[in-house]
């Protein structure tokens, strides 16, 4: 699965996904939420080439029910073919259930999620952050095989034994860090799964401790409890 091409072709053709499909995508997204740092395949063969990998999350997880933001460059509209093909409804960030970020999001748009309360952190939205390649790495060496220039992460938390390291790229760092400040607070926050252009997910919950150690102007931030400094 890689870029789409121009002319909305691609989202012309995009349809719903059967029940094995849809479950199996379904599990590799729940290993990848409960097991942060750790890096997994979504399963192959199930869309078009030309359509982005990140793009398959929400035809797992979106439904009649869901209120759906896409964030896309121009190009195929891909929030009206998801919204056909899924049923769910279309959706400003801020509202949805479920936001699909095609393009690195805005620090003041992360902000902008909906991070649930205190009595009902369900109400949070799930984030979908499509990105050019994610690689799980050795947190004693500072550096995750393949990564080049990627933000490095150190994890911590649950499901997480000791410290895992993960490096993304094509990701700015300010939309990092916003995802960070978002997640200070558990139970409140945003669980985000991270997609790169060949199908591979790496979960980040708002459970998960995170701390940036390369790049510029970069700071940690481990989740407290909601309602508490």
């Amino acid at each position: 699965m890689s870029a789409p091409t121009p002319a909305g072709r691609s989202a012309a053709r995009l349809r719903a996904l059967d029940h094995t499909d849809s479950q199996a995508t379904f599990r590799v997204l729940l290993d990848a939420l409960s097991r942060p740092g750790t890096v997994h395949r979504l399963p192959e063969g199930v869309m078009d080439v030309d359509v982005p990998a990140a793009v398959l999350v929400p035809l797992a997880l979106a439904d009649l029910e869901v209120d759906l933001a896409v964030l896309e460059p121009a190009g195929p509209d891909w929030a009206a073919a998801l919204a056909e093909a899924t049923g769910a409804r279309p959706a400003a960030p801020e509202r949805a259930d479920l936001v699909l970020a095609l393009r690195p999001p805005r620090p003041d748009e992360i902000r902008g999620l909906r991070r649930g309360t205190p009595d009902r952190p369900d109400l949070a939205c799930r984030l979908v952050l499509a990105c050019d390649r994610i690689d799980a790495g050795d947190i004693n060496t500072g550096a995750a095989d393949g990564a080049g220039s990627a933000a490095h992460l150190d994890l911590s938390g649950p499901g997480v034994d000791g410290h895992a390291a993960l490096a993304v790229s094509g990701v700015p760092l300010e939309t990092l860090e916003a995802l960070i400040a978002v997640n200070r607070r558990f139970p409140l926050g945003v669980d985000t799964y991270v997609v790169d252009t060949e199908g591979r997910v790496a979960g980040l919950p708002r459970s998960t401790a995170v701390r940036i150690t390369s790049g510029a102007g970069t700071w940690a931030a481990a989740p407290t409890t909601a309602g508490r400094d």
